[in-house]
């Protein structure tokens, strides 16, 4: 009888232990859903909070509709997910319109991929953008001799991330001595890009050596359009992130290298910060930089290669 009791007492605590653990939530919001970089930090995300037993409320709206049709809306999604009682929020952030900032929660925030100054949080997770961009320049360097002509294909001008590759591309290519003949925003549209790069790139008169795309969107124009050139024009293509098709440009010489960044692990890491901190785990780093690995066509076979390739994407 007595043994009896204790099994139901341990049960009990058990069910107990787990209906508290699994009660526990938090917010998700991510720029959208396409891009294999947000697909993949999904996966690390639900990966963590499954491991740490907390549940999770993803809400991403139409890739771009925060910098088109729905001005603000993370803010609508952040005060949805409070009234929810979220313990804390993973937030992408986007540019914010008309509100006073920077803006403190009542829950503890964590940014992810990029870095805001409209938000107070306790930690950013993120690719270190600026030494990214050093380092797709730096791929180039081997095969680009002084006075080369560079094109940067620019994604858009109030997204931190992008913005910071960019820099550290430029920095490296004014070191290096490289003549930047186009500079110009192609937007984050796939066909938008595709359609803002052949312009750019057929303008311009000369011989363009290589040309720098800083995200997944930007990287599929160019892409595209480099691979409708004739070969003797075609110039070197160095890029951020991965998509599937990138594998067959990369080994056609469409794609001279990728630097892709780790979603998932960002992901995963975000997740995991978030949780400690709404557990009063401390001390939280404010910033965590996740690395990244570059890919060619010399490399792509190897094991490194091949487990970046496999952080993005569902």
């Amino acid at each position: 009888m007595q043994k009896h009791l204790i099994l139901a007492v341990l049960l009990g605590l058990f069910i107990t232990t787990t209906q508290t653990a699994s009660s526990e939530e938090i917010g998700v919001i991510l720029p959208g859903k396409v891009l294999g970089m947000w697909q993949g930090m999904s996966r690390g995300i639900k990966r963590a909070t499954e491991d740490l037993h907390v549940n999770m409320l993803l809400r991403s709206p139409a890739d771009g509709a925060s910098l088109e049709t729905q001005d603000n809306i993370q803010l609508t999604l952040i005060d949805y997910m409070l009234k929810r009682g979220v313990s804390g929020i993973i937030l992408a952030p986007e540019p914010l319109e008309g509100v006073k900032t920077p803006i403190s929660l009542t829950v503890p925030l964590v940014l992810v991929d990029r870095s805001s100054m409209n938000f107070n949080a306790l930690s950013i997770v993120s690719t270190d953008n600026f030494a990214a961009g050093r380092a797709a320049a730096l791929s180039l360097a081997p095969v680009l001799h002084k006075g080369a002509k560079i094109a940067v294909l620019r994604l858009a001008a109030n997204i931190s991330s992008t913005t910071e590759r960019e820099k550290g591309f430029l920095s490296m290519a004014h070191e290096r001595g490289w003549e930047v003949v186009i500079d110009t925003y192609v937007g984050y549209r796939f066909r938008e890009s595709q359609e803002l790069t052949n312009k750019a790139l057929s303008t311009y008169t000369g011989h363009i050596d290589a040309v720098f795309a800083p995200a997944e969107p930007v990287a599929y124009g160019a892409v595209r359009v480099i691979e409708a050139m004739p070969l003797n024009m075609r110039p070197r293509l160095v890029a951020l992130d991965w998509r599937p098709e990138f594998l067959d440009a990369l080994q056609h010489g469409v794609l001279y290298s990728a630097i892709l960044q780790d979603p998932y692990h960002m992901g995963y890491q975000a997740a995991k910060t978030l949780i400690e901190a709404s557990r009063g785990i401390r001390p939280i780093e404010q910033k965590q930089f996740i690395d990244v690995v570059t890919v060619t066509s010399a490399n792509v076979n190897s094991p490194e290669a091949q487990m970046a390739i496999a952080n993005y994407g569902e």
